[in-house]
């Protein structure tokens, strides 16, 4: 899989030098530049071809290309890579991902070497994010992020590709559901279940951030249901906090690519008028 020589060990192949298999993606480097340039070279935004290569690889690990299980592997791989592509300036990043259908859970991780969780926070001036405890729990946070906050000068888009700080707390919350989330930056990492055991801490030595997902596939409910619950529960939290966080009301996180159109964008920009 690439495993060995990623950190430098003379054993095995190159990151993504394996095949892969019919259910697994093996340690897959992907280019940042890479990604901006193909964008560039259609006349896309570079939230587009994040969105097709999360389809593709959504569709590499369970074989179908539609479906709740579909829908919610790429809405999550989706917003993990959109996470480390516009806030950990960094080049390059790497992925693997595996899926098994008789125990019905998926599990995909992403790691990259750039500023971390506390340097990406740190110019929102609204939260204390001075160490990596702090830093990930807000992250965790709806609409927390170091573009999108009240006072920044975000430019101003119609574009559901504009930032909105949704992304890591919307895919935390649907692995909770039966599955769990990992993220790690710096000195900490922090272990979300459901259940008793909630939320655990553990000591990290890491440059950058990473991010692993189990999704109990088998427990996924309509994807489109579980955004809107998820999502109103972070209008909730967003209405407590208003000077710390910023909802967009054109922000992708909030909903599903085939949900792109205008009918669904005047009903969101409604509700969140009546949040806000």
């Amino acid at each position: 899989m690439g495993f060995f020589k990623a950190f430098g060990l003379d054993f095995g192949k190159r990151p993504g030098q394996a095949n892969g298999g019919k259910n697994y993606i093996p340690l897959t480097l992907f280019s940042t530049e890479s990604l901006i340039r193909d964008a560039a070279a259609t006349g896309r935004e570079v939230g587009d071809e994040i969105e097709s290569q999360s389809k593709r690889l959504a569709e590499t690990l369970i074989n179908q290309d539609s479906g709740d299980v579909f829908e919610t592997l790429s809405y999550s791989i989706r917003e993990i890579i959109r996470n480390v592509v516009e806030h950990a300036q960094t080049d390059k990043f790497g992925i693997c991902s595996q899926y098994w259908p008789t125990k019905g859970r998926a599990e995909f991780a992403i790691i990259d070497r750039g500023i971390g969780l506390v340097q990406s926070l740190a110019s929102n001036p609204h939260i204390n994010a001075s160490d990596d405890k702090k830093a990930i729990n807000y992250a965790l946070m709806p609409a927390v992020s170091g573009k999108a906050f009240k006072g920044s000068q975000q430019r101003r888009t119609h574009s559901p590709w504009v930032n909105s700080g949704f992304g890591l707390y919307m895919t935390s919350r649907i692995c909770r559901n039966g599955g769990n989330f990992f993220i790690a930056s710096g000195n900490t990492g922090m272990l979300l279940t459901a259940g008793n055991e909630g939320k655990r801490y553990f000591d990290t030595s890491l440059t950058g951030t990473a991010v692993r997902m189990v999704i109990q596939t088998s427990q996924v409910a309509e994807l489109k249901n579980a955004l809107a619950k998820y999502r109103d529960e972070g209008y909730e939290i967003q209405s407590k906090y208003k000077e710390i966080v910023n909802i967009d009301p054109s922000a992708a996180s909030l909903m599903l690519s085939e949900d792109f159109d205008l009918g669904v964008w005047t009903r969101l920009l409604q509700k969140l008028k009546t949040v806000i």
